[in-house]
């Protein structure tokens, strides 16, 4: 699940170099490893205390969700919404974060997160000395505006996507838990929610079948990273 979480060209330049390595030269996958440890850590940390877990079987399982999470893969070992209120505020967070571009996963990715830091680093060095000039910089190269804008209308139609899905669903009378987090898990194409019907240890046959319908949509727009779906309906597109 970890290897695929990687950006596949990553994995032919290493082969082609003979260094695995040089996997590690990249800033989106040292990203992602940092990532995924902290994360593990963490939760293994609070199984132990809080739910008396043995350390390695904390480890075991905390590691195990955590990757299939953020890679998007669907597989659970326990109901980690149940682990407690940081584990499933984490959890929460994974869902959407995903793993790396050009990777299996869905979600926002780890490139993305990365470029908006740098912007964010950038536009607070501005405030501090207004007239310096500052190059936002990624993986040592310097990032241009096209990517800065696709960052951000990426982001801004993810988050309305989720919205409009967890709005839907809860106007056919779903839990706020199972809306939000059956949208969250729809876009991202993660596959558990959270709650006691789409948990791990739940399933989404209890749903009406428009809420399938809705979630089916929203798995759609996902995949297709929402943008690329949504230029279908501009008539500007079929003009061309």
């Amino acid at each position: 699940m970890f290897l695929g979480g990687l950006p596949f060209l990553l994995f032919v330049g290493a082969l082609r170099k003979r260094n695995p390595a040089t996997l590690l030269q990249d800033a989106q996958v040292r990203g992602f490893s940092y990532l995924f440890i902290a994360s593990s850590l963490v939760v293994a940390a609070w199984l132990v205390i809080h739910n008396d877990y043995r350390v390695m079987d904390a480890l075991r399982v905390s590691m195990f969700n955590i990757v299939s999470v953020v890679t998007t893969t669907g597989f659970g070992l326990e109901d980690f919404t149940a682990w407690g209120a940081l584990p499933t505020t984490l959890f929460a967070f994974l869902m959407m974060a995903g793993a790396c571009s050009g990777s299996t996963s869905g979600g926002i990715k780890i490139f993305r997160f990365q470029i908006a830091i740098t912007l964010l680093n950038k536009q607070m060095m501005k405030l501090i000395h207004p007239s310096g000039v500052f190059v936002q910089r990624y993986n040592q190269r310097p990032v241009n505006d096209d990517i800065v804008r696709s960052v951000v209308a990426f982001g801004l139609m993810f988050f309305i996507t989720i919205i409009a899905i967890a709005g839907g669903l809860s106007a056919m009378g779903l839990d706020p838990i199972t809306s939000i987090s059956g949208a969250v898990t729809a876009v991202a194409n993660v596959g558990p929610g959270m709650g006691s019907v789409i948990g791990p240890t739940g399933n989404f046959a209890p749903l009406p079948d428009a809420a399938k319908w809705l979630l089916s949509l929203g798995m759609l727009m996902g995949r297709l990273e929402i943008l690329t779906l949504l230029v279908l309906f501009f008539p500007a597109f079929w003009r061309r």
